[in-house]
């Protein structure tokens, strides 16, 4: 009896499937981690409306780049495509393994927000941080 034999056909892997995109950072507030998707939509408003009143003492929002990778997810300020990477300048707001994203929103209304809520670690008390972002491009 012959061996049974059959080939596997290899799909492409991408070389490098992270991507980035840059985005305003609207702000972030920590919340429970046991927070619901119907409690998300309040406290993304009361991060704009938290956002809207510190706009007005301060000059500009944040410019940001979001790396997404399946390794991580990092937040850096962007400083610019006319500016040279400098380390001294270099600040990464946030970096996170994408498993410890557990909640995602996007607003229908306003297309260009969404908000992301993140378990993180280091804080006690099983807190949670709640981060909104606002794209220039909706259909990103």
């Amino acid at each position: 009896m012959d061996p049974i034999s059959f080939k596997v056909k290899k799909l492409p892997v991408p070389i490098d499937p992270s991507m980035d995109f840059s985005l305003q950072l609207v702000g972030s507030l920590p919340v429970h981690s046991l927070t619901t998707m119907p409690m998300l939509p309040w406290i993304v408003a009361e991060i704009q409306r938290l956002s809207m009143e510190s706009s007005k003492e301060e000059s500009s929002p944040s410019q940001v780049r979001l790396y997404v990778s399946p390794a991580i997810l990092r937040c850096e300020l962007d400083t610019g495509k006319s500016q040279q990477w400098d380390p001294l300048i270099y600040s990464s707001l946030f970096e996170y393994k994408p498993q410890y994203v557990h909640k995602l929103i996007h607003n229908s209304h306003d297309p260009s927000y969404f908000a992301c809520l993140i378990k993180d670690r280091a804080i006690k008390n099983q807190q949670s941080i709640c981060y909104v972002f606002k794209a220039d491009d909706q259909a990103k």
